[in-house]
């Protein structure tokens, strides 16, 4: 969440949680503020999964040499596709974040009309370094879907076990809405601080030397806390569409090796 939480950053607004915050940007810009950074989102969120699932399942073909140890053959193809879809996908969520930081009342800042004036800035103003800020902790942030495809795939394979099931068989949508929810919020708790750290180094009103100085200043300024700012709203955003794409993914792949079967 934002916050005065860094020396010499005096330009973030401050909130003393989620409900704060939405009540201060919906007082200073009505609805149209709680959907900035909206397209860039709807442009990388959905090619995102799209691409996520379609490289896991042709890289976990070539990771999985190790029947003992499936959580870490999941947990390595999940790292390799993440970082493959984040290559991909960095420059809309740079845009993401300086659409939704825009400061009212810095005069002199330029205000993106949208994701096409916003790219534009930033390859004038930055080059293509621009666009991969906050590359360093996304790269380390890729083990949060590769956490969540481990964790879902591993309880998938327990449920089918303990239902005498082959692996990777059809399941009830229940299963899979217990075990997406499970994975996503297990998740997010364990690698939410690189998205702190990833959020501020995009963040072009505060200048970071690097990750470790960001990662410092924050750890100085706000303690161990500081890194969970904002998990809550997070988890909020990100568990629904989370837990349908799941659902949706196994249903349609399920009908779809049944076709090939006829």
């Amino acid at each position: 969440m934002g916050g005065r939480t860094n020396e010499g950053n005096q330009l973030r607004p401050k909130y003393s949680s989620y409900l704060d915050a939405t009540r201060k940007i919906y007082s200073s810009n009505g609805v149209k503020g709680l959907y900035r950074g909206i397209t860039p989102a709807v442009v990388a969120a959905p090619l995102s999964w799209g691409l996520y699932f379609h490289f896991y399942n042709r890289i976990r073909s070539f990771t999985n040499t190790s029947p003992k140890y499936p959580f870490f053959d999941n947990l390595l193809a999940g790292s390799i596709t993440g970082g493959i879809i984040l290559s991909l996908t960095n420059p809309f969520w740079v845009c993401k974040t300086r659409m939704c930081l825009q400061y009212e009342h810095l005069v002199n800042e330029k205000q993106f009309s949208g994701l096409v004036g916003c790219l534009k800035n930033v390859w004038k103003t930055e080059g293509l370094r621009g666009f991969y800020k906050g590359y360093i902790p996304g790269l380390i942030g890729t083990t949060n879907g590769a956490v969540q495809f481990a964790i879902y795939n591993r309880l998938k394979d327990y449920r089918c076990h303990s239902l005498g099931l082959a692996q990777d068989s059809q399941l009830k949508p229940l299963d899979y809405l217990l075990f997406s929810t499970i994975s996503k919020c297990s998740s997010t708790i364990i690698t939410f601080p690189y998205q702190v750290l990833r959020t501020r180094l995009q963040d072009h009103h505060v200048k970071y030397t690097g990750t470790i100085d960001c990662f410092s200043r924050t750890l100085k300024v706000e303690g161990v806390f500081g890194f969970y700012k904002g998990c809550l709203a997070a988890t909020i955003k990100q568990l629904p569409y989370s837990v349908i794409t799941y659902i949706v993914y196994e249903q349609t792949r399920y009908y779809i090796e049944r076709l090939s079967k006829t």
